[in-house]
């Protein structure tokens, strides 16, 4: 993935944070929450996996929700089944364009609402999709995580493609 596309992909999280709400700023639990999430991201995209395991709770869960035709689509619980899940995802995607379109945050809770672009390595096929995803921060990592998108451009990406 492009740099200069991830950087600002992260960078917008907390401009779409503070965006509309003058108190932002002087909300200290919610401002650790995105910073959180952004050592996260970059943390995913830049490979570097014990940075990424350390954002990690050690019961941290995922769970990705669409049809079962996408192979990213599922859960997982702990650090090394979700580090390897997440590396999987990526591994599947090309060319990815992610843009934040909104971030709210309360409390130990973050969600992202985003639409993204790329292509789907295996097949070669683009995809668009919008998605939110939702955070549960926990002392300062990464607890829970539940991403749901638009899959129908995904669905025909992957259209045909079965797992070696």
């Amino acid at each position: 993935m492009d740099a200069s596309v991830i950087e600002k992909f992260v960078n917008d999280l907390d401009t779409a944070f503070k965006a509309g709400d003058p108190h932002a700023a002087s909300k200290a639990s919610e401002t650790s929450c995105v910073e959180a999430l952004q050592g996260m991201y970059r943390a995913a995209v830049r490979g570097d996996i014990a940075a990424f395991l350390g954002a990690l709770a050690e019961d941290v869960e995922m769970e990705n929700v669409g049809p079962e035709s996408i192979p990213f689509v599922g859960r997982w619980s702990g650090r090394e089944a979700v580090a390897a899940a997440v590396a999987r995802n990526f591994a599947w995607l090309e060319d990815q364009r992610p843009e934040v379109l909104t971030v709210v945050a309360q409390g130990n809770t973050v969600v992202v609402h985003g639409h993204e672009r790329g292509r789907f390595k295996p097949t070669g096929r683009p995809y668009a999709m919008h998605w939110v995803q939702l955070f549960t921060v926990r002392d300062g990592r990464l607890a829970r995580f539940r991403q749901v998108f638009d899959s129908a451009q995904m669905v025909d990406a992957v259209a045909g493609w079965k797992p070696q």
